[in-house]
């Protein structure tokens, strides 16, 4: 079992209570009407220091003296008194978010030259990564993403899907290769099934990260695990990122959302085009959709003809553009 004071005395360490107040407060509030000799003897301190403690703590708005003799001090209510300590430390906290920009200026003048305050870049894959979850716990309306083997930080379902859990509108195109993974499809749909929204093409330029209006993380170099990265705050730049992650969006073909049953044949086409867009063979395609390759050969052959494609990629583009995607 915790002993008993453990949960209200973490509650006011947060609050900025010291750890001997607190153990002070507790005990008052045990035992209302206490002294200064009962508190002295019941935590085994001088009458000198249980008086400190007390006016302290009176002086917190958490005890309420009463004049004696003895004078007697006994705990205000706990859900008024913890409240104004709150509303104290939330006001403390709002006035020093509002310096934020002012530390950041004393940042960028000590460490860079001005021009180049806009763009910082990191090297070594777990400074990549440790920015990478900062950006993320620091996102407050969307996440564009192109998703680009190969993988280095964005292996952790856990950090998308807790942005999914706080709001977040998180897009992601994915790469032909990176869909086609092994148990990447699986993935995918975990994400989709929370809400990210998701399309494929066969190729990106590059991997890319863009967090609202703020911030945009691209690697150095492509075709390998990065191990440099550009971190870009707002700026036109970002802003051309931005650009660049809704046009390849614009041409990418939809991936199904999970959550949508497929309940007749043409749902299961829907599948069928997201994974050829995806780069999956035919008997991967079996496999996914639990068919005989033969079948999934009839069904692409008969899309191609119904679509007038000559490839089977542009038969996916084709579907997108007739809203069948």
């Amino acid at each position: 079992m915790a002993p008993r004071d453990s949960r209200p005395a973490a509650l006011l360490e947060a609050l900025g209570v010291p750890e001997a107040e607190e153990t002070a407060y507790l005990s008052v509030l045990a035992a209302p009407e206490s002294t200064v000799a009962a508190l002295a003897a019941e935590l085994a301190l001088t009458p000198g220091r249980a008086g400190e403690l007390l006016r302290s703590l009176t002086e917190r708005g958490l005890l309420h003296r009463s004049e004696g003799p003895p004078a007697r001090w006994s705990a205000i209510a706990p859900d008024l008194a913890v409240q104004a300590l709150l509303l104290r430390r939330e006001a403390e906290l709002c006035r020093l978010r509002g310096r934020i920009g002012e530390l950041m200026r004393t940042h960028r003048t000590a460490r860079r030259p001005p021009a180049a305050e806009l763009v910082e870049v990191v090297t070594g894959p777990e400074v990549i990564a440790g920015h990478w979850r900062r950006m993320l716990a620091g996102a407050r309306h969307r996440v564009l993403l192109f998703d680009k083997p190969p993988h280095v930080v964005r292996a952790d379902p856990e950090l998308e899907l807790g942005l999914l859990s706080r709001g977040i509108c998180v897009r992601v195109v994915y790469e032909a290769g990176s869909v086609s993974a092994p148990g990447r499809l699986a993935e995918i749909r975990e994400f989709t099934g929370a809400g990210e929204q998701a399309r494929v093409l066969p190729e990106l330029p590059c991997k890319l990260a863009v967090v609202d209006d703020r911030w945009a993380m691209l690697p150095l170099c492509t075709g390998s695990a990065p191990h440099g990265a550009m971190l870009m705050r707002s700026s036109s730049l970002l802003d051309a990122l931005a650009g660049t992650f809704e046009a390849y969006w614009n041409r990418a073909v939809r991936i199904p959302d999970p959550r949508t049953p497929a309940r007749d044949p043409k749902d299961r086409h829907t599948e069928l085009l997201t994974l050829l867009c995806a780069g999956f063979t035919d008997d991967s395609i079996a496999r996914q959709l639990g068919v005989s390759p033969r079948t999934v050969q009839r069904w692409v052959r008969e899309l191609m003809d119904s679509l007038g494609a000559r490839t089977r990629f542009q038969a996916g583009i084709q579907a997108a553009r007739a809203g069948l995607l």
